[in-house]
C-alpha cells in the first residue's frame, strides 16, 4: 500500500464500534493491525493509544459512517453475486477490509486454538515469555475483550505460581509480565476490574515498574479495593514519586 491509503479502519466490536489502523511490518511481508480506539454504544469515545486522542474527531466519523460502506452489507463468500464491487465504492478501502479479514481470521485461528489448549491443560502454558506474550498479542490487537478474559481465568493462577518461584526469572523483554499487562487491560475492557487486578498484580510479581503499579492501582480503584489501592500506593512511592493523580483521584467510601 502507498503512503496516502487509507490505513484506518472501523469494525463493530464487543462494546462499540473499533478503531483499528494498519501497520506495515516489511520483515514478514504483511501487515498489522491494532484497535486504537473504541467508540462505545452510548457515544463515548476512548483513544486506546495516545494518538488516537488527537484523531478523536476524524475516528468518530469514521466509526460513524460504517454502514455507508459498500462492504458493509452481508454477503457470502461463496457466492460472487453479493460480493461488494470495488467499483461502486471506494476500492482501495475495500482492499484494506479484505487484508484486515485475512490477518483477524489468522489471529482468530491461533487465539482460540490457544485458549483450547488451556482448557484442557492449563499447565501447558508456554514457559517461555515470549511465546506467552506474542500468544496474547494478537488479542489484545484486535481487541478480543471475552476471548481475552477467558484466558486471562485459565493463565492468571497458573502465571501466578510460576512468578512466586525462587527460580522464575522474565525474559529481558519482560515478556510475561508483559503478556499478564495485557490480559489485565481486556479485563478492564470487559468490565472486570477484580480479574484485571490479579493479572496487573501478578504482571508486578514478575517485573515491577511505575506502568504496572499504576494499572494495578487503577484497576484496584474501579474494584473498589482499598486495601489493594493502599498496598500498590505504598509500594509505588517506595521506589517512585507518586504522580497526583494517583494520589488524588476519588478512592471507593
Amino acid at each position: 500500500m502507498f503512503d496516502d491509503d487509507p490505513t484506518e479502519l472501523a469494525v463493530r466490536g464487543e462494546t462499540g464500534i473499533d478503531l483499528f489502523t494498519r501497520i506495515s511490518d516489511p520483515n514478514h511481508r504483511r501487515a498489522r493491525f491494532r484497535c486504537i480506539a473504541i467508540l462505545s454504544d452510548d457515544g463515548r469515545f476512548e483513544p486506546l493509544d495516545p494518538a488516537a486522542g488527537k484523531q478523536e474527531k476524524a475516528l468518530t466519523a469514521l466509526a460513524q459512517g460504517i454502514g455507508a460502506l459498500t462492504c458493509a452489507a452481508p454477503f457470502s463468500l461463496t457466492d460472487p453475486q453479493g460480493w461488494p464491487r470495488a467499483a461502486a465504492g471506494d476500492p482501495l478501502r475495500l482492499f484494506l477490509y479484505t487484508e484486515f479479514f485475512r490477518a483477524w481470521q489468522v489471529a482468530d485461528l491461533a487465539a482460540t486454538r490457544f485458549e483450547a489448549r488451556l482448557t484442557r491443560d492449563p499447565e501447558s502454558l508456554p514457559p517461555e515469555p515470549g511465546t506467552l506474550a506474542s500468544s496474547v498479542a494478537p488479542v489484545l490487537d484486535f481487541n478480543r475483550i471475552a476471548l481475552g478474559m477467558s484466558i486471562a481465568r485459565l493463565c492468571q493462577p497458573v502465571l501466578a505460581t510460576r512468578v512466586q518461584s525462587p527460580a522464575f526469572r522474565d525474559d529481558s523483554h519482560g515478556g510475561t509480565g508483559y503478556a499478564l499487562r495485557m490480559l489485565g487491560d481486556l479485563c478492564l475492557r470487559g468490565g472486570d476490574p477484580a480479574l484485571a487486578l490479579s493479572c496487573f498484580e501478578t504482571s508486578v510479581a514478575a517485573g515491577d515498574n511505575p506502568f504496572r503499579r499504576r494499572k494495578a492501582i487503577e484497576a484496584a480503584r474501579l474494584a473498589r479495593d482499598r486495601a489493594a489501592i493502599e498496598r500498590h500506593r505504598a509500594a509505588y512511592q517506595l521506589r517512585w514519586q507518586l504522580p497526583a493523580d494517583l494520589a488524588q483521584a476519588e478512592d471507593p467510601a
